[in-house]
């Protein structure tokens, strides 16, 4: 007795719920309580500069390109200023990127894989510590989630890379006459046959750019698709199109900033801070240039072992299992970014989220590919493995469910219960951006100050600064004289009666 395969109508529908339930999750993903998550610093720098920028002042933040920046600017405008109207703007980017990579892949890998590349990439988590399944620590479960410049920058790049491929290979049907590739005609007109869709790839890469230049590196992946393709005339045709239109978005942007001395500038400043280094902290050790194989480990953290296993078997059946072109072109958009942020001096916690969505269209691809290669066993095999992204989708799920103010920005509110609320305030074990959001620098100071009085001493988690032995041995010596609480992952001691100590050169002393 053979099994019965599903009608046409049957797939239709199964597809069409399946397609409903992930967009429907993807958009809680994305959009549930957006504005709750704690401000981290650098959202403060771009917000700032944004605000700046759409009252005519271009002179903050030029270390960096300004396209994210007046995205930011005009959302507040709209909506009002503060975080929310950037942070809709960021998760409405990295949300249409998962839309971009279901219409890109649905027509050369089928509709299944299209819908785990949009999945993987809208509901699984991308945080920047591996803390982010704790709502009490602050951490960002989804980078994308926070108004950075990447979320901008990457949604532009994939937007870019996919229309490149639209161009190259010409539409699947067509009830008319065309002049995409094999249509005959000219060779002119073959070579420059669909060039609106290398213009508004161009166009969408210069967006990109200047959003963060960082997926400049995407060139190479970009010029391959014709190569890859063997479309040798339409390579040169594409590029001018693409260029033209490249450069007319890149002078739009950039005149307002103030050109090619805002261009200078940032490279000035970029090239400085690559010899100068970052101090970062990588499995508990600090650098002041990042180790090579930092993005790794941030890479882990962001996405936990699970995830992480995933990913690499899907890729690696990609690549194995009957790789084709578009394989190869993912692959060396996977590869260009991850040799760029290895070699440069600087690596932060969130730089991985950049090659993320070529990593997760290859596994789709992997893994659909394996199910098809000796069905059942395999089909089962890759479900399995699929499934297992079950677990830390949950656990983003509820961290996004949860989402709230914490650490830093519920200290406040705590201080004022202890009727602290106007008092000077200590910091250890917290740089100066951090608590600079929430304390203004007539309140808040670094631990390393040698005058004044204060009342509040406040220890966070960062281990680059870690509290002077001085600060450490007065709070021992006069316990009985503190109250002392936590808030998240803060500790907290507010000197009783109103009372407070002077800090001097020699460390903190009664009165």
């Amino acid at each position: 007795m053979t099994s019965r395969r599903p009608s046409p109508r049957a797939r239709t529908v199964g597809r069409s719920a399946a397609l409903v339930a992930v967009v429907l999750a993807g958009l809680f993903v994305a959009f549930r309580h957006i504005g709750q998550q704690t401000l981290y610093p650098d959202e403060l720098t771009y917000l700032s500069a944004a605000w700046d920028y759409v009252h005519g002042t271009f002179t903050a933040n030029l270390e960096h390109p300004p396209t994210a920046k007046y995205l930011y600017g005009i959302a507040q405008l709209v909506l009002g200023p503060g975080g929310l109207a950037p942070r809709l703007v960021a998760t409405s980017a990295a949300f249409g990127t998962g839309v971009v990579l279901f219409l890109w892949l649905r027509r050369p890998v089928g509709f299944w894989a299209a819908l785990a590349a949009a999945g993987l990439w809208w509901l699984t988590p991308r945080g920047d510590k591996p803390t982010w399944g704790d709502v009490a620590s602050g951490a960002a479960a989804r980078i994308d989630r926070l108004a950075l410049l990447e979320p901008v920058m990457v949604f532009f790049a994939v937007l870019a890379l996919a229309l490149t491929w639209r161009w190259a290979v010409g539409p699947a049907r067509s009830g008319r006459r065309t002049l995409d590739p094999g249509s005959g005609g000219s060779t002119a007109a073959r070579a420059f046959a669909g060039w609106p869709w290398m213009a508004l790839a161009g166009a969408a890469f210069a967006l990109s750019v200047t959003s963060k230049v960082s997926t400049a590196v995407l060139l190479v992946a970009i010029a391959a698709v014709p190569v890859l393709l063997r479309q040798w005339w339409r390579l040169l045709a594409g590029g001018v199109v693409a260029a033209v239109a490249f450069a007319v978005v890149f002078v739009v942007v950039y005149v307002p900033v103030g050109g090619v001395r805002a261009i200078q500038y940032m490279l000035d400043f970029q090239d400085e801070h690559n010899l100068k280094g970052h101090v970062t902290q990588v499995l508990g050790r600090d650098y002041q240039h990042s180790p090579w194989w930092a993005n790794f480990v941030y890479l882990q953290q962001g996405i936990g072992w699970t995830m992480l296993v995933v990913v690499v078997l899907g890729i690696t059946c990609a690549v194995v299992i009957r790789p084709d072109r578009l394989v190869a072109v993912l692959g060396i958009a996977l590869g260009s970014l991850i040799v760029f942020y290895c070699t440069v001096g600087v690596a932060l916690p969130h730089y991985y989220d950049a090659w993320m969505p070529f990593a997760l269209a290859l596994a789709a691809i992997g893994y659909v590919r394996l199910a098809r290669v000796r069905p059942p066993v395999t089909a089962v095999l890759a479900g399995v493995l699929v499934a297992a992204t079950v677990v830390p989708a949950a656990q983003l799920a509820v961290a996004v469910e949860q989402a709230r103010p914490a650490g830093l920005a519920a200290l406040q509110p705590a201080l004022a219960r202890h009727d602290a609320a106007d008092a000077r305030v200590l910091f250890a074990k917290l740089n100066r951006p951090a608590f600079a959001v929430y304390f203004l620098s007539d309140r808040g100071f670094m631990q390393y100050v040698n005058s004044g009085q204060y009342r509040v001493v406040v220890e966070g988690t960062d281990d680059r600064f870690p509290m002077t032995p001085a600060l450490r041995t007065f709070l021992t010596e006069h316990r009985s004289e503190f109250d002392s609480f936590r808030v998240d992952d803060l500790r907290v001691w507010v000197m009783r009666d109103g009372r407070s100590f002077t800090m001097t050169k020699t460390g903190p002393v009664e009165g």
